[in-house]
């Protein structure tokens, strides 16, 4: 395999991709932005929006892409309540025209989903653990899994949750938002009864090249290997970069009055990723360490 063309490639996990998928393969980076948010020698870019289909069909019959990684998704979880549409246009029915070329040309898609699949009932949820989606989010998800699956095209479903980390021009992450807290020197809140597992997108970009490396398929659970609540993560955040932790204090999801239902008890086992990848799932504190040593945060 040579060419790997990744969609959503200006998002946090999609710089990432980029970065360590161009080290390796040809690699063609998509995103609905006019241009690539960061420079990188081995990768082209062209600017797409996955809800365009006729336009991606284009791009994917002029490069030929070998895989397709599918990093492109609507995340903003009270948006997807308030925009339905939208929601359903890039999470399901892009989903769908993207694993359609996958089956028809016999190549395989890399697709990213969540534990918003769950009702954080019981988590942290294991592969085959029931879904049963809160939110319009969660239920997008979920079917973009299901036409995968339903397709017959080659695949690998990568689940994740609370991706964390530094990139160009970002949507805010729990990481960014706590730490910028932090550093206005302001006293914040943050939930004490959310808990997941959170994924460093570093991290997230490296087991997913190693999977295509093992050629793993199906579904499988790649997150942090830490379980905690929000305010927990916030601590450590407050921890590792010299912030005081008495600016923090706990509130209840209840009092947040959030258009869309949250999972409160959240999260992914990664119980088998851990038997079939070498790479180390980083717990909250290593990968603040990493994002310390290797990010210059202004």
């Amino acid at each position: 395999m040579e060419r790997v063309l990744i969609t959503g490639a200006n998002g946090l996990l999609g710089q990432k991709l980029v970065t360590h998928f161009s080290k390796w393969y040809e690699v063609l980076s998509t995103s609905k932005e006019s241009e690539s948010f960061i420079p990188t020698k081995n990768s082209q870019f062209t600017p797409l929006d996955i809800t365009e289909f006729e336009k991606v069909n284009e791009i994917l019959y002029d490069f030929q892409p070998e895989l397709i990684i599918n990093a492109a998704a609507y995340t903003d979880v009270d948006g997807c309540e308030e925009n339905k549409e939208l929601a359903w246009q890039v999470n399901v029915e892009a989903v769908k025209n993207l694993s359609g070329y996958c089956q028809r040309n016999k190549i395989k898609i890399i697709h990213y989903s969540t534990d918003y699949i769950f009702d954080g009932q019981n988590g942290p949820y294991s592969e085959d653990s029931k879904p049963n989606p809160l939110s319009y989010y969660g239920q997008t998800k979920l079917l973009s899994e299901e036409i995968i699956q339903e397709s017959q095209a080659e695949h690998l479903i990568v689940r994740s949750n609370v991706i964390f980390g530094v990139g160009t021009n970002i949507k805010n992450n729990f990481f960014v938002w706590a730490y910028n807290k932090f550093k206005a020197g302001h006293p914040f809140q943050v939930v004490d009864d959310q808990f997941n597992n959170p994924t460093l997108a570093d991290n997230l970009a490296l087991a997913t090249l190693e999977t295509v490396e093992r050629n793993l398929k199906g579904t499988l659970n790649i997150a942090g290997s830490e379980y905690l609540s929000r305010i927990d993560f916030a601590l450590k955040v407050g921890k590792v970069f010299g912030f005081d932790s008495g600016l923090v204090s706990p509130i209840k999801t209840s009092e947040l009055n959030q258009t869309a239902p949250r999972p409160v008890r959240g999260g992914l086992s990664v119980d088998l990723a851990r038997t079939l990848i070498q790479l180390p799932l980083l717990d909250v504190g290593t990968a603040l360490e990493f994002i310390k040593t290797y990010y210059d945060l202004k």
